[in-house]
């Protein structure tokens, strides 16, 4: 009888062995499903940092290009007053050109 009771531990040590042999795979591979998942969240992060950087280059490239357009704007209104006063100066001195020959 005192063999069986052997056998029995004998079994039931085998048995926790493989018990526990199965919780440390088990074990690993939450090991292994948390490293991709840190991974994972790298790669996302990285994304965020590039897509932020993208953004901003985009707002400034938005803003540079108003300040141009602004420019540009303001050089075409001075452009028109310029023109608008030369035709003014031309106009009246064909106006006192006209006033010299009919006199």
């Amino acid at each position: 009888m005192g063999q069986d009771t052997v056998e029995e531990l004998t079994k039931k040590l085998k048995i926790q062995s493989d018990i526990i042999r199965g919780y440390e795979k088990v074990l690993r591979l939450n090991e292994q499903e948390l490293a991709n998942a840190d991974e994972i969240i790298r790669m996302y992060e990285q994304i965020i940092d590039y897509s932020r950087v993208e953004l901003r280059e985009a707002k400034e490239t938005v803003q540079a290009s108003s300040m141009v357009s602004n420019l540009s704007r303001d050089e075409l209104m001075s452009a028109f007053d310029k023109i608008k006063s030369l035709e003014d100066a031309n106009r009246k001195l064909r106006e006192e050109s006209l006033k010299f020959n009919n006199d």
